[in-house]
């Protein structure tokens, strides 16, 4: 019997984990994407250049960055007043992060996404040595810790420092969340599972609105985030550790009374376990890594096409959601109708990858994105509307093609090396994300088109590669390296006989339980 015969493909065990992380992406996502109300655009004015004895009584500062001096000469400001319309106390008033130190804000930015990197690098590794549960609980002590902290920043730099440990631990309890959920869930219920999980994200992008629009100073407002994750630390023990993992690590006594709880929650038939078959070999797969995954040809041509197609759709989003700010009119209006985005989004990939393939719904959805970012160009300027209607079709499509890649680089490659795998293709991503805050700067000291020819062309490239990658629906998701390298190949005659008993290799020994016995009987 496979595992999941025993315990049920999708039950009240699987539900409750994954209702706990559904939670954690939802609070996951306000720590994100709490840096646009942390440190929105704000009007300001000049209110005292740098050589205050040059200024006579009937100098106005009209300015925001310079004035005019009595004596006819431009001085720089040294202070300033902000509108506190929509934002009552922020980072940018707090530290005075305009005009020559407008950049740190985007610097903020990169630097949480840096953390990100480093996070779905380490953590990834760690996950798959020691298991998913205990880097589940070392990344909720690093965010939530980080997160109380950073209230109490006197300083950018503080601010800045303590944002890369939220980010550090937060992406590590994500990722290896959905790792684990994909994991538990039996063949037929794990693309709804990865595409529901999604959902988190984005009900978080939309709720965010709502916390920003009440707790308008941002020291609350990052109480009120910080306090949003401790119910995590309550749910604790509604969160197993991979049975997958323990199979392929040989961890038989916990694997026995793991299977046996869920049984018992799923409401599974009663088995007596006699003993569970690990095959020779498995002893082998305990220490794979990246690198083990890179000598394998057929592996590392689709690790490092993900690579680039992570890079790509974290560039695209980033730099979208980002920059809401700059689209005209309610920041608040236009980054909840952003965030509404992903609703539709993840119903369209919830119905492309159930209803057709994980490959063809990957690749019309980056080039309806790619081509409605070429749209834009094409909008005449007086047609405000028009472009931020394409703007939204690309952030859509965008956001539906990176909540599929986590699907399918999870079936893509084997339970020894998939958090590290997934963990890579992520930490590529960080790339994207860390460069996608510094897109304004490129349209301001280029051209206002530049952003979106780099994201047509980008996406268009990433859809056009994701062709060269198998069809992973509806496939057993592979164990080994051995069936990672064959996974997706059609096999000939010799290599089935080599790779049929790997196909047993998840399968459990048991004897049946003396009322089944007299059944058979």
């Amino acid at each position: 019997m496979d595992l999941f015969d025993v315990i049920g493909s999708y039950g009240p065990w699987q539900r409750r984990t994954f209702a706990v992380f559904f939670y954690i992406n939802l609070v996951g996502c306000w720590q994100t994407h709490s840096i646009t109300f942390l440190a929105p655009n704000v009007n300001f004015e000049c209110v005292e250049p740098r050589s205050t004895s040059l200024v006579d009584n009937s100098t106005t500062f009209n300015k925001r960055c310079e004035v005019l001096l009595a004596n006819g000469t431009v001085e720089k400001c040294t202070r300033w007043e902000y509108d506190v319309t929509n934002f009552s106390r922020n980072i940018v008033s707090e530290w005075d992060l305009v005009c020559d130190h407008q950049w740190l804000v985007s610097v903020a930015k990169s630097v949480y996404m840096f953390g990100f990197m480093a996070s779905v690098f380490i953590f990834g590794q760690i996950s798959d040595r020691l298991g998913r549960f205990p880097t589940i609980v070392i990344c909720y002590i690093i965010t939530t810790v980080a997160m109380f902290l950073s209230m109490l920043s006197s300083s950018y730099t503080m601010f800045t420092v303590l944002r890369f440990f939220q980010a550090f631990g937060r992406t590590g309890l994500s990722i290896t969340g959905i790792v684990l959920i994909m994991e538990m869930m039996g063949p037929g219920h794990r693309a709804e599972a990865g595409i529901l999980i999604q959902l988190g994200f984005a009900f978080g992008f939309i709720t965010l609105v709502a916390v920003a629009w009440f707790i308008r100073n941002w020291f609350w407002f990052q109480f009120a985030l910080g306090m949003s994750l401790l119910p995590v630390a309550f749910c604790s023990r509604f969160v197993p550790e991979s049975p997958r993992w323990l199979l392929m690590r040989g961890k038989k006594d916990r694997l026995e009374r793991l299977v046996k709880k869920a049984i018992e929650l799923n409401k599974r038939p009663n088995i007596e376990f006699k003993d569970i078959d690990l095959l020779k070999g498995n002893e082998d797969q305990n220490t794979k890594t990246l690198f083990h995954l890179l000598k394998m040809p057929t592996m590392r041509k689709r690790i490092f096409i993900m690579f680039y197609v992570w890079i790509v759709n974290a560039f695209t989003y980033y730099g979208l959601t980002f920059n809401t700010n700059d689209i005209g009119g309610d920041p608040y209006l236009n980054f909840f109708i952003s965030g509404l985005m992903d609703l539709p989004s993840a119903v369209l990939i919830y119905w492309g990858a159930l209803k057709l393939l994980r490959r063809p719904t990957f690749l019309w959805l980056t080039f309806v994105g790619g081509a409605a970012c070429f749209a834009i160009l094409v909008v005449p300027t007086q047609y405000i509307w028009l472009q931020t209607t394409f703007a939204m079709i690309g952030k859509l499509c965008v956001t539906g093609s990176f909540s599929l890649l986590y699907i399918y680089a999870s079936e893509m490659f084997p339970t020894v090396v998939r958090n590290t795998a997934l963990g890579s293709c992520s930490t590529c991503a960080r790339v994207g994300s860390i460069l996608a805050p510094f897109v304004r700067e490129l349209g301001l000291y280029t051209h206002h088109s530049v952003p979106n020819v780099l994201y047509g062309v980008l996406a268009l490239t990433s859809g056009l590669l994701s062709l060269l990658l198998p069809e992973t629906k509806g496939s057993n998701m592979p164990d080994t390296m051995e069936e990672g390298e064959a996974f997706g190949q059609v096999p000939s005659s010799d290599h089935s006989s080599k790779m049929k008993p790997q196909t047993e290799r998840s399968q459990l020994t048991m004897t049946p339980t003396k009322a089944e016995h007299k059944r058979t009987i």
